[in-house]
C-alpha cells in the first residue's frame, strides 16, 4: 500500500508505531517463516534429519544460538541452497545488532582514513553477491511474516 505524502498527516499509524525499537529478525526466524513453516515441520524433526541435537535446532529457532559453519553446511545440504545463504542471514543480523548496540559510539570513537590513503577493493563473486541477495530477501520476507 502506497501513501501519499500529502496524506502523510492524515494516517493513524496508531497501530504500527509504538516509539519502540522492532526486535531484529534473526536467522531462526527466517528458518522457522520461511523453511520449517511453510513444510509443516518441527524443529526437533530438523534436528533429526540433520543429525544434530535437538537443542542446537531449537535454540536457533528460538534466536538464542548463531548458526554454526557447519549447521550452515547441514542446512544447505538439506534444503538445496547454499551455506553462504546461512551464513549471510547471521551475518547481516549479527551485524545490525553490533550497529544498534555499538554503532553510534564507534562513529564518535573513530576518525575514518582518507579516501586517497584507503586501499583497493576486490571484487565479489557473483556466487557471493547471489548469497547476499538471497539472504537478504528472505530476511525481508520473514520481517513481513511476523
Amino acid at each position: 500500500m502506497a501513501i501519499k505524502r500529502s496524506e502523510l498527516d492524515n494516517v493513524d499509524f496508531s497501530e504500527v508505531a509504538t516509539g519502540e525499537r522492532m526486535p531484529e529478525t534473526t536467522p531462526g526466524d527466517v528458518l522457522r517463516s520461511e523453511f520449517l513453516e511453510p513444510l509443516g515441520m518441527s524443529a526437533n524433526a530438523l534436528s533429526l534429519e540433520l543429525r544434530v541435537p535437538a537443542p542446537r535446532i531449537n535454540d536457533i529457532v528460538r534466536g538464542k544460538r548463531a548458526i554454526s559453519f557447519e549447521t550452515a553446511l547441514r542446512l544447505s545440504r538439506f534444503f538445496g541452497n547454499s551455506a553462504h545463504f546461512w551464513l549471510n542471514l547471521q551475518i547481516a543480523y549479527d551485524l545490525r545488532v553490533a550497529i544498534a548496540e555499538s554503532g553510534e559510539r564507534i562513529e564518535r570513537e573513530i576518525e575514518p582514513l582518507p579516501p586517497s590513503r584507503r586501499p583497493k577493493h576486490t571484487r565479489l563473486s557473483r556466487e557471493q553477491i547471489k548469497a547476499a541477495e538471497d539472504a537478504a530477501a528472505a530476511t525481508r520476507r520473514a520481517s513481513a511474516s511476523r
